[in-house]
């Protein structure tokens, strides 16, 4: 019980007991259960009086009378014993009953510092009311506390010693002790998709992925994620009417629902800033600010329903092993800088050139980006991206984002450099945007020549706009296409993620995709329904 406590007790009530003794001014005698008989004095003298324990006061109507020994009679403080039949322990029964706090007493007789403790129980309970209400605890209510605490303030002091040296402990054991400790997380999702139009002989499918991340500490500053992951979500784009890869998959899955390893990394704090180091599965996002605002959940469920919404796809060239880092620099301005190093394939010793594996193979990313933070609301980044890939650019999550002429397999080995700036826009605590344009030079090795790729979109979201948590969020751009080829790929996403509570939301939704395979007019529209569960 601190010392502020105190105060709340002995000194709070004095406004109130002011309005009180202004009443008395009246009255030409004591209630009829008053501990004295002389005259009530009015003002604040008299308050100063009650507090300090120097004059008597009264018991709350319905109490017991205790008026064989005043407050100060060293015998009833000697008392070793309260027992049910006595005044103090009358009173505190009704206090608690009157009030909600329970002070253990079991209508037995009780040592002093028990019953120190229950008072201090009850105590405890009142300090929050005075202070948000002052006037739900009547006067005379406050009059028999002050009269408790004053003959048992010996009791309640050495309680609160107790209790301070207890917390001092406490406080010592959490700066300097610590257990490796591992917390479990995990999200389920059924999802009903299917194409609307635009497909040949599509069905309606059920998908569906299981994540379970066991995050662990040995330090209580370090991170070990390890997440165990299955699915069977099947990609959509072999049934369009021009088989294609955009907008295809609406979650990041596949195969036949089997568990597997799909995310290994280590997160620890060097000097002022944390290092990420991934085994397995990294992803630029894990280390640096990707600007999704609302639509990116970082590869889960609980955003935007495709790949390609969740943020610009110059996130998603590179990953799989390595290193990285956001350097933080001020508080506004440039706020940090991220730095980072990813291989696919490092695990891998083949060295059969113009195609290698290892840590410094030649399917690589070398990343860079300046975060900006512009003012309160406004949050931009600026990335540079150096990779070279044997497959696909944009594939970094496990999800092939743009058309299938950007990320041409068949043209060999790529090296590519890559420019994107990035926005986040927060309007209001319920309206948000965000935005991104990117281009890359592809520079093929089978033929020689460079692709300019672009991409770029804008999205609006809605968060808490039912005021439970929900989520609505529109979005428009255009996926990785070579510039001057066929037709600008556009997509259109909406949704309305509906939360019944923190654990269990669903996501209706729909994608329209204009020239999912750019040469061809031939559009395709996708509805979702997205059920998700966090645990």
């Amino acid at each position: 019980m601190s010392s502020a406590f105190w105060k709340s007790v002995f000194i709070g009530p004095i406004a109130l007991g002011i309005a009180m003794s202004l009443s008395a001014r009246a009255m030409a005698t004591p209630q009829p259960n008053s501990l004295d008989t002389a005259p009530t004095n009015a003002g604040s003298s008299l308050i100063l009086n009650k507090a300090s324990g120097t004059k008597p006061v009264s018991i709350a109507a319905g109490e017991v009378n205790p008026a064989s020994k005043p407050a100060t009679d060293p015998d009833a403080v000697a008392n070793e014993v309260v027992k049910p039949g006595d005044w103090q322990y009358t009173a505190l029964q009704n206090f608690a009953a009157k009030y909600g706090c329970n002070p253990n007493l079991n209508n037995q007789p009780t040592s002093q510092i028990e019953f120190a403790r229950g008072l201090n129980t009850c105590l405890t309970k009142v300090e929050p009311m005075l202070a948000q209400q002052p006037g739900s605890v009547t006067q005379a209510d406050l009059e028999v506390l002050k009269r408790l605490t004053q003959e048992y303030r010996a009791q309640l002091t050495e309680i609160d010693g107790r209790l301070t040296g207890v917390d001092k402990k406490v406080t010592q054991l959490q700066a300097n002790q610590f257990s490796t400790t591992t917390k479990l997380k995990g999200e389920a999702v059924f999802n009903v998709t299917g194409l609307l139009s635009g497909g040949n002989n599509s069905n309606v499918v059920l998908g569906d992925r299981v994540r379970l991340l066991f995050q662990s500490s040995f330090t209580g500053k370090d991170i070990l994620w390890t997440r165990l992951a299955t699915g069977n979500q099947p990609s959509l784009g072999g049934n369009f009417k021009s088989p294609s890869t955009t907008g295809a998959q609406v979650i990041e899955t596949g195969g036949n629902n089997s568990f597997g390893l799909d995310w290994l990394a280590y997160q620890f704090p060097v000097a002022n800033t944390n290092v990420y180091v991934a085994a397995f599965n990294g992803l630029q996002v894990d280390y640096a600010p990707s600007y999704g605002s609302n639509f990116d959940d970082f590869s889960g469920a609980s955003g935007a329903l495709s790949a390609f919404a969740e943020s610009s796809p110059i996130y998603k060239i590179g990953g799989g092993t390595g290193v990285g880092t956001n350097i933080p620099i001020a508080d506004t301005g440039l706020t940090s800088v991220s730095l980072g190093y990813f291989a696919f394939n490092a695990n891998s010793p083949v060295n059969t050139p113009p195609v290698s594996g290892g840590l410094f193979g030649t399917d690589n990313s070398l990343f860079g980006q300046l975060n900006f933070k512009l003012s309160p609301k406004l949050e931009a980044g600026v990335t540079y991206i150096n990779s070279s890939h044997n497959g696909t650019i944009f594939n970094g999550t496990g999800v092939i984002v743009g058309t299938p002429l950007a990320n041409n397999v068949a043209l060999g080995r790529t090296t590519a450099n890559s420019f994107g700036l990035e926005f986040a826009y927060k309007a209001s605590e319920k309206l948000a945007f965000n935005g991104f344009a990117m281009t890359t030079n592809a520079r093929r090795s089978t033929t020689g020549n460079t692709d300019n790729i672009w991409s770029y979109g804008g999205g609006i979201s809605f968060p808490d706009v039912d005021g439970k948590g929900s989520l609505a969020g529109l979005f428009v751009g255009a996926e990785p296409y070579v510039g001057g080829v066929g037709s600008t790929p556009l997509h259109f996403e909406g949704f309305y993620k509906y939360k019944f509570s923190d654990n269990i939301s669903i996501t209706p939704g729909l994608i329209y995709l204009t020239a999912p395979d750019q040469v061809t007019n031939n559009s395709a529209l996708i509805g979702v329904i997205r059920t998700t569960f966090l645990f």
